[in-house]
């Protein structure tokens, strides 16, 4: 039976709960297994990990959920996954009860009941969703629990904030700072200036993270104010649902009301006609009263196809910053925080290494870190350079690299391509020729070896890591305006590399 089902007898399911509690969170540790191969870590953390499992018997599993919107978004949501997981476990017979506690806190690990008897209210409401549920079937079935939640349901639990990404965990660098000093300025006075703040740039830059800083920032210091994150597909999918509900209005009403919007990833309403048409007029409202928004696109607002003129030019409105890929000191910057925070310090070089071999995207950066980590805990070795040449495998680094290839094999080849001595690239000389070389070797030696920074210097007559920066700057420089000296470089990799 789909939706609520009036058989089940719920006091008597409850009662044996304490027996059945290790069973429900055997049950629960199965079906988070699945779900986990499903979706991202955040939506994992974020929609999955505050469910408690309660109780177990004749085949159903009794979960606990904080509020009923949060039941509507893992149905909405996650229905397909629940499906599965519900039928991987339990069978075509399986069923899980919903109960809806808006007394709950949010936990990060699932949580059991110790004692049935002192969690057992009175005007508990259990709801079984089977697989194969229609979504109208089950809004005829608890349509009318919509009035008693809206008083006890807190808004805060509305936000889907993750509480991990603010701004003391955010690292700071050239590549963000204009974002990071528009987003401040938002945080303390959201809705004054930079509406809407539109971030764009690549995968697994921090825009995310930055977005949720703001929210985060201001939910700390303003409890009362209506804040909700939301991403491009997720929008997209609850609009949809809303329409098939009946409930279009509704939706629109909900962020309406909001103090704050935030959208990730704005780009997924490209094509999406009916979808622009609803943001458009949630748009209009919010920005009419002075309400903050905050956007993220994968580029900037004006390449963006398949997205209606009228939105790409309210997008254009406010402030557009674009984020860039970390340089090499934030991206050991940002390790090196992440170790500090995991509690697992790594030695320096070891993070040179990893920072030298990844350099677009800080997601594979710190999943990178992560590897290396849970490989010595494993094996409980001492962390080296060897262990994270492993785990930057893993990642795309250390492409295209000779085994046999040497820093003196670079300086070599160097030295004849520009018909300069060996000798003068490790000597103090400022000749410019000389130094236009020598900065051409350690640019060519950082990139083509897994040398640090430390021992390419020592190359050079015994310079330290930060004259290797400095070279590596001024090549990229030279790159930037010139294409001929580019295809210089192409010409001594080749003699290097073939």
């Amino acid at each position: 039976m789909n939706g609520y089902d009036p058989n089940i007898n719920s006091e008597n399911l409850l009662t044996h709960q304490s027996e059945t509690s290790q069973e429900a969170f055997e049950m629960w540790t199965r079906f988070m297994e699945i779900v986990k191969l499903n979706v991202s870590d955040l939506k994992l953390n974020t929609w999955f990990k505050p469910i408690k499992p309660k109780a177990f018997k004749e085949n159903t599993l009794v979960i606990v959920v904080p509020s009923q919107d949060y039941y509507e978004m893992i149905i909405s949501r996650f229905g397909d996954i629940v499906t599965k997981a519900v039928r991987s476990i339990l069978g075509e017979d399986g069923r899980i009860i919903y109960e809806i506690d808006t007394r709950i806190s949010f936990s990060q690990e699932p949580v059991l009941y110790d004692s049935p008897a002192s969690h057992m209210n009175p005007t508990i409401t259990l709801r079984s969703v089977t697989p194969g549920v229609n979504p109208n079937a089950i809004e005829s079935a608890y349509n009318h629990l919509n009035t008693n939640n809206a008083q006890t349901e807190d808004p805060e639990q509305r936000c889907f904030l993750n509480p991990e990404y603010t701004f003391d965990n955010f690292v700071k660098g050239k590549n963000n700072e204009f974002a990071t000093a528009a987003a401040i300025s938002i945080a303390n006075r959201p809705g004054a200036q930079y509406n809407p703040l539109m971030l764009y740039g690549g995968v697994g830059l921090g825009k995310t993270h930055l977005m949720q800083a703001i929210g985060n920032h201001i939910k700390s210091s303003n409890h009362g104010m209506k804040i909700m994150y939301i991403s491009g597909p997720e929008f997209t999918t609850n609009f949809v649902q809303s329409i098939r509900m009946n409930k279009a209005h509704e939706f629109e009403r909900h962020f309406k009301s909001l103090d704050m919007l935030i959208v990730d990833d704005i780009q997924f309403l490209e094509g999406k006609e009916s979808t622009q048409d609803s943001f458009f007029q949630i748009f209009n409202s919010l920005y009419q009263v002075k309400k903050q928004i905050v956007l993220s696109c994968d580029k900037p607002p004006h390449q963006l196809e398949g997205l209606e003129e009228r939105l790409i030019t309210r997008f254009q409105w406010g402030l557009t910053v674009d984020i860039q890929a970390p340089d090499l000191e934030t991206r050991i910057a940002i390790l090196n925080k992440k170790s500090e925070k995991d509690g697992f310090p790594v030695p320096y070089e070891v993070l040179e290494f990893i920072a030298l071999n990844i350099k677009d995207n800080i997601r594979s950066l710190e999943g990178c870190l992560k590897s290396l980590i849970f490989d010595a805990e494993i094996t409980r070795c001492p962390v080296n350079i060897d262990m994270a040449k492993r785990s930057v495998l893993k990642f795309g680094g250390i492409k295209n690299r000779k085994q046999n290839i040497d820093i003196s094999t670079i300086i070599a080849t160097v030295s004849k391509y520009f018909g300069i001595d060996e000798s003068l690239l490790r000597l103090k000389s400022k000749q410019q020729e000389i130094v236009h070389a020598r900065h051409t070797a350690m640019f060519l030696s950082k990139e083509l070896t897994s040398s640090s920074l430390q021992t390419i210097g020592s190359h050079f007559g015994g310079r330290n890591h930060a004259t290797v920066i400095h070279a590596c700057k001024c090549i990229e420089e030279v790159i930037n305006k010139d294409s001929g000296f580019r295809d210089k470089l192409e010409q001594i990799k080749e003699m290097l590399l073939t």
